[in-house]
């Protein structure tokens, strides 16, 4: 009988021993951080996060909300779709719950096409202004919702994440890079800044509309980071804290024809990253405090 009693002991304990194991192992798995500077995966990140992404040629940023919807802003080029598929598929996505098309120019709605095609989309949203000219330019199925916008509306996206439309107004600009859909995240204390294709002429309505309300945390710098964009009033009054340039363009072609705006946003005191010298550059944000990675590709 002793021995019988020791052995089942022995299995009792090994029984318990696996089964804690097995449950440790389950809640390391599940274990989720609020803080931005608790881990360095964003898989383990309950809050905002935002990826900056490295693309050959056009603009492309994925955003995951807290609730863990999706939401791609821009598609890219049409030359930048392999790549743009290939950062999706590595965040195991198939489907998108928003696509955000901020204007009709090839660099920010020329991979739509391509996306539409391979990926599931629920909701596209796109400046009502000009929706004809999109229309023209962006296959848009009859399976996908619409959600036109314009400038005052605020789009709650998530429990404390609300986007706000302050571009395009009317009357619209002959340049359509200036009619592009500007708008800002907010989230919590934090604000972030898609400036999407637009140049100064856009900049000054949006200073005499907004003022000192255009005031972020991070920037996407307008246009690639071109010279015809990014003016030292505008930069001024968004007083950003991180500047992102979304190009392809290797750091002496963006001496050539950038080095104007990079010298504007250091005196801007903007730490500036640059998806073609840092790679994707994700920011991680829990409404109160954020952090930069950079993911060099």
């Amino acid at each position: 009988m002793l021995g019988i009693t020791r052995k089942a002991c022995w299995l009792l304990l090994c029984v318990v021993l696996f089964a804690g194991c097995s449950i440790d192992s389950h809640l390391q798995n599940a274990v989720k951080v609020e803080d931005p500077y608790a881990s360095d995966d964003e898989r383990e990140f309950v809050g905002l996060v935002i990826h900056f992404l490295a693309l050959p040629h056009g603009e492309s940023t994925l955003i995951r909300l807290p609730s863990g919807k999706t939401m791609l802003v821009d598609t890219g080029s049409a030359e930048d779709w392999p790549v743009l598929f290939g950062l999706l598929s590595e965040q195991k996505l198939t489907r998108l719950d928003y696509v955000v098309v901020t204007n009709d120019q090839p660099e920010q709605a020329g991979g739509f096409a391509f996306l539409s095609d391979r990926m599931l989309v629920d909701t596209v949203i796109l400046p009502r202004l000009i929706e004809p000219s999109i229309r023209g330019f962006v296959p848009l199925k009859g399976d996908k919702k619409l959600l036109p916008v314009a400038d005052g509306d605020a789009i709650r996206l998530d429990n404390d994440v609300v986007l706000d439309v302050l571009h395009p107004s009317e009357p619209l600009f002959l340049s359509p890079q200036d009619n592009s859909l500007v708008f800002r995240l907010r989230h919590g204390q934090l604000r972030f800044l898609f400036a999407s294709a637009i140049n100064e002429k856009a900049e000054e309505r949006l200073l005499e509309q907004y003022g000192g309300q255009l005031k972020a945390e991070v920037l996407k710098v307008a246009d690639q980071g071109r010279n015809q964009a990014s003016s030292q009033p505008f930069l001024s009054k968004v007083d950003p804290q991180v500047a992102v340039i979304l190009t392809g363009k290797s750091r002496n072609e963006l001496k050539d024809s950038q080095e104007e705006v990079l010298e504007r946003l250091g005196e801007s005191w903007a730490e500036t990253f640059i998806t073609s010298q840092h790679g994707t550059i994700t920011i991680l944000s829990n409404g109160r405090d954020y952090r930069v990675v950079k993911r060099k590709t």
